[in-house]
């Protein structure tokens, strides 16, 4: 397995850019002298670079290192728009982290808070910007999930491509669906799981079932809306006389809550689009006298902290942030090391985890 050794030290020293005067390696008789092999094995090793995207023969004139083999620092880049929005994504970093270490990398974060939306597509802009600039050896980037910033996602998507850099989408694709972008996706089947919160409700013989979209900075987003398809789907497929409707305020406004309650098609269950959204849209029910689950059903969506501490505690989708963390990391290093596979779309099962609010 000689081989194998001479492609670890070559690999080393492209990492450790012994080689970034030139970009070019040495010739084959100068490696054999180097390692004391013959040829046959210096093109073996040299052909485990070349699968892997860091090196390029150019014929007559030499083996050089390609834009991927420059980039080899160990570096893993993790860009996500909205950071502040959710508990879920500070989980989530820290998994990455976790395991990248253990396949030696290092992930490097660019995370952008809630602002305007002019400010927030700036920020992704140079945050995007930053990551390049760090030599990074791949990206997990989670996109802006308002549909109005779909140009502006696949501006980002393209000044990654334009250094060839491996991309891994998480959460969601930059496109709106059925679209789909044509790079590695890990996200959670949100269609399943908006399917999945429909036959529970109507098992508990719920019939006006409603979806709070809210008027949330982050609602009306493209998984929002995934979830809501998959509600209206699941109640299609069971006759639900109704379907499901749509609310459009805030989780806190008492008064719009009066006035739907005080309406003819008054809902007796309501699915919020994350579990921060449905305690607030539970205590505020409560403090106008309604009861949970007796006058209206609850159901969240993350299964964080505030989920099961609510009073009473929510039912929710459990977003398997481990797995998430997990695949897209083995999804990206793949692609890392062989460039030219097939882009995948891995859709991740997220169960619904039953409590008292339904």
């Amino acid at each position: 397995m000689k081989h194998i050794e001479i492609y670890e030290a070559l690999k080393t020293d492209i990492a450790n850019r012994v080689f970034a005067d030139t970009k070019r390696l040495p010739g084959e008789q100068e490696l054999c002298r180097r390692f004391g092999v013959a040829r046959n094995t210096i093109r073996q090793a040299l052909s485990r670079l070349m699968r892997q995207g860091l090196i390029e023969t150019r014929k007559g004139i030499g083996t050089f290192i390609t834009k991927r083999g420059e980039r080899k620092t160990g570096l893993i880049g993790l860009l996500i728009p909205d950071y502040t929005s959710a508990k879920f994504f500070t989980t989530l970093e820290k998994e990455l982290k976790a395991s990248a270490k253990a396949f030696n990398y290092q992930i490097v974060t660019e995370t952008v808070a809630r602002e305007t939306p002019e400010q927030m597509i700036d920020s992704v802009r140079t945050a995007a910007r930053r990551l390049v600039t760090k030599r990074i050896e791949g990206v997990i980037f989670r996109p802006h999930l308002d549909p109005k910033c779909v140009a502006e996602n696949r501006e980002v998507l393209r000044l990654f491509q334009r250094t060839e850099t491996p991309i891994v989408l998480i959460d969601s694709d930059v496109t709106t669906p059925p679209e789909r972008s044509g790079c590695n996706l890990v996200a959670i089947d949100n269609i399943a799981a908006g399917r999945r919160i429909a036959d529970h409700l109507m098992q508990r013989k719920c019939k006006r079932i409603a979806f709070l979209m809210t008027c949330h900075p982050i609602g009306s987003n493209i998984n929002w809306a995934n979830r809501l398809f998959g509600l209206a789907g699941e109640a299609a497929v069971k006759g639900l006389d109704n379907g499901i409707s749509k609310l459009c305020f805030a989780p806190n406004d008492a008064d719009a809550i009066r006035k739907l309650f005080r309406s003819r098609n008054k809902p007796d269950a309501i699915v919020c689009g994350n579990d921060e959204t449905a305690v607030t849209l539970t205590e505020t029910i409560k403090s106008i006298g309604k009861r949970i689950p007796d006058d209206v059903a609850i159901v969240g969506f993350d299964d964080d902290n505030c989920a099961r501490s609510s009073i009473p505690p929510l039912t929710t989708i459990r977003q398997p942030t481990q797995l998430i963390a997990k695949t897209a990391l083995k999804t990206l290093i793949a692609n890392i090391r062989y460039p030219n596979n097939e882009p995948r779309e891995i859709l991740l099962d997220a169960p619904l985890v039953i409590r008292k609010s339904t």
